[in-house]
């Protein structure tokens, strides 16, 4: 087995519920030289935790720039040849079939971020089942296809949501990465596991796929997605990734739309939350075209089918 999936002993596990216990030793294989680009499928108003943002029963009555800026994230990683995989919010799915579709025939994976973007935390156990549940259904129904990957809004699984890894395996999803491995503004999950691992539920075991990050003078730090891809330059992305390899971590890239589009409009967001959303927007397409003309991507589906083979999976149930 590598060492990369050494299991730990009960001293050093991390504290979690009784139903959810984590254990690396399961996936046997070393991580690939790939990485996968995410997409989390939202429009200019999915902004989290701020009374700015428009309520869901608002949604219905505000402009959409989600078909344009997908089409062009689309029509660039068909010119690089890329599949990705695609984190739809199941309510925007439904007012967006035709693309969710297109979105699948072009190969692109077809990944759940649940149905009206809910943080975990805020919600509580119930409401997020919900979620969940629904959001997938919608994009089954829509696709005709399984869907298996899923990602809480604003990786909103925390250490005080230990109970949300059973609640996506029972909803069906066969792998989770929602888990930001550092601190962060919502969400975060500062102590733990860097690496692709399997988490045991009472529902069933779940391999979770964490975002990417890489420790600087003890600090974890990212910046593979969001505001931080858009802050790093270059040669630090190009160092950070080169950590990642040797450090047998895959490289996760997430964006969402409405970064690749700086003309999108504004909410009236705090200082701080204003930056964090709308500083260097022009920056995205230029740093997605420059990673995908350097760097091999494959779908997170495939990724997990590379850390924990499906045979495996059948051995575990």
């Amino acid at each position: 087995m590598s060492p990369l999936f050494a299991r730990q002993s009960p001293q050093d596990a991390p504290q979690a519920a009784p139903a959810d216990h984590r254990d690396r030793s399961h996936p046997r294989r070393t991580p690939p030289e790939s990485g996968s680009i995410s997409i989390d499928v939202e429009d200019w108003y999915h902004i989290l935790d701020s009374p700015a943002a428009p309520p869901l029963e608002q949604w219905d009555g505000l402009p959409s720039r989600l078909d344009a800026n997908l089409n062009r994230l689309l029509e660039l990683l068909d010119r690089h040849s890329v599949k990705a995989t695609l984190f739809w919010l199941g309510w925007l799915a439904e007012r967006n079939p035709a693309l969710v579709r297109r979105s699948a025939a072009a190969g692109h994976e077809i990944a759940c971020h649940g149905f009206g973007h809910v943080l975990a935390y805020q919600v509580g156990r119930r409401a997020f089942t919900e979620d969940a549940r629904r959001g997938k259904a919608v994009l089954e129904e829509i696709t005709g296809q399984s869907v298996t990957g899923f990602r809480t809004a604003g990786f909103s699984t925390t250490d005080d949501t230990p109970w949300t890894f059973a609640q996506i395996k029972a909803a069906g999803y066969v792998y989770d990465s929602s888990v930001f491995p550092a601190s962060r503004g919502h969400g975060g999950m500062a102590g733990a596991e860097v690496r692709p691992h399997v988490i045991h539920t009472a529902a069933g075991d779940l391999l979770e796929l964490p975002q990417s990050v890489i420790t600087i003078l003890n600090r974890r730090v990212s910046f593979f997605g969001g505001g931080y891809l858009r802050l790093a330059p270059r040669p630090l992305i190009r160092w950070g990734i080169d950590r990642l390899r040797r450090a047998g971590q895959p490289l996760i890239v997430y964006v969402h739309p409405r970064e690749i589009d700086p003309g999108h409009p504004r909410l009236p967001l705090s200082p701080l939350r204003r930056f964090k959303c709308y500083v260097n927007l022009a920056s995205t397409m230029p740093k997605l075209q420059w990673l995908l003309a350097d760097y091999r991507f494959i779908t997170l589906r495939e990724l997990a089918e590379q850390f924990w083979p499906s045979d495996a999976r059948r051995t575990a149930a």
